[in-house]
C-alpha cells in the first residue's frame, strides 16, 4: 500500500514535471554577440583617455577592407623615414648605383644620441647593409646620417616617398633635428594615409624587385622597437618602423602578418594633446589602437 506521505511526494513531483514542461526554454548560450561599436568612436575613446591626437590608416591587403580615422592630418615622421632611406639605399643597389657591401667610415662626429650600433664601430667600417639593418632594428641615428648621406641628403628620401606613390611625406632635416616635431611645422611631416600608402608599396608593391624586398621585409620583420605587436594576437608578426619625438610624438608603421596568411598594414601616428615639447611617449597607445584594428578586421561585415 502507498502511505500518505508517499502520495503526497509523487504529487509534487508531477506537479513540478508538468510545470517544467510548459516552461519556454532559457535562450542558447550560442547567441551571437552584440555588434562592437563604430571604430571612431572606440578612437574617440582612446583620444580621451591618453589625451592624445590620432591618425589611423588600416587596409586588409587580401580583402581591401580600410580603417580610416584622422588619416589626412600632419604628424612629423621621426624615425619612420628610416624605411624609406633603407628602401631608397635597395633601390640603388638594384640598380647597379651601389652596392649593399660599399663601406662607410663610421667616426666620432657622426655619433648622436640613441647610436647603439654605430657608436662601438667608431673608428672603422660599416656597410650598407649594416647601417640599414641598425636603422631599421635599433633606430641607431648615426646610421640613418650615414645612410641620407650616401642617398644626397634628405630630399632624396622625399623623392623616393613620390616615386612610391607617397604625395605628402618629406623629409627636410637630419637626425635629430627632425624630431623636434612642432605642431604646425610642416617640416619632416607626412600623414597616416600617406605614409601608410608609400610603406605599402615598398613592402608588396613594385617599387623593389622580389629580391630586394625579401631584404626589406626580413630587415623589418626583426625590428626592436614595435610598438604595434603588442596589440596583436599571439602567432602574429611585423615588419614595422617606429617613430618618436617631441610633444609626445609616437608612430609606428608597416605590415602585420598572420598565422593564416593575413596581411595588414597599420600606420599609426599620434601625438599628446598640448604644447609641452617633453611630454612623454605614447607607445601604450599605438598597442591599443592595433588591437582596434585587430577587433575590426575580425568581426564579419
Amino acid at each position: 500500500m502507498i502511505s500518505r506521505r508517499q502520495l503526497l511526494l509523487g504529487g509534487v513531483s508531477l506537479a513540478a514535471l508538468a510545470g517544467c514542461a510548459g516552461r519556454p526554454e532559457a535562450p542558447r548560450s550560442s547567441d551571437p554577440a552584440e555588434p562592437l561599436p563604430p571604430v571612431a568612436d572606440r578612437i574617440e575613446a582612446l583620444r580621451r583617455r591618453h589625451n592624445a591626437e590620432i591618425g589611423l590608416y588600416a587596409v586588409d591587403l587580401e580583402s581591401g577592407r580600410e580603417i580610416a580615422v584622422g588619416d589626412g592630418d600632419s604628424y612629423a615622421m621621426c624615425s619612420t623615414f628610416k624605411a624609406y632611406a633603407s628602401a631608397a639605399i635597395l633601390q640603388r643597389a638594384q640598380q647597379g648605383r651601389l652596392t649593399l657591401t660599399d663601406a662607410v667610415p663610421v667616426e666620432q662626429a657622426d655619433i648622436l644620441s640613441n647610436s647603439p650600433v654605430t657608436e662601438p664601430r667608431v673608428g672603422t667600417t660599416m656597410t650598407l647593409a649594416e647601417l640599414c639593418q641598425a636603422a631599421l632594428q635599433r633606430s641607431d641615428n648615426a646610421a640613418a646620417n650615414l645612410l641620407l648621406r650616401t642617398l644626397g641628403g634628405p630630399p632624396a628620401v622625399t623623392a623616393f616617398a613620390r616615386g612610391a606613390g607617397d604625395d605628402r611625406s618629406r623629409l627636410d632635416r637630419w637626425e635629430t633635428a627632425l624630431n623636434s616635431a612642432v605642431p604646425g611645422d610642416p617640416r619632416d611631416t607626412s600623414t597616416p594615409r600617406a605614409l601608410g600608402t608609400g610603406i605599402r608599396a615598398v613592402l608588396t608593391g613594385d617599387v623593389l624587385d622580389t629580391a630586394h624586398r625579401r631584404q626589406l621585409e626580413d630587415w623589418m620583420r626583426a625590428n626592436e622597437t614595435s610598438s604595434m605587436r603588442a596589440g596583436l594576437p599571439p602567432g602574429w608578426g611585423t615588419a614595422d618602423k617606429t617613430g618618436s619625438g617631441g610633444y609626445g610624438t609616437t608612430n609606428d608603421v608597416g605590415v602585420a602578418y598572420g598565422p593564416q596568411g593575413q596581411r595588414w598594414l597599420l600606420s599609426i601616428m599620434t601625438r599628446a594633446v598640448g604644447d609641452d615639447p617633453d611630454a612623454p611617449n605614447l607607445r601604450p597607445l599605438i598597442g591599443e589602437i592595433a588591437a582596434v584594428v585587430v577587433a575590426e578586421f575580425g568581426q564579419p561585415r
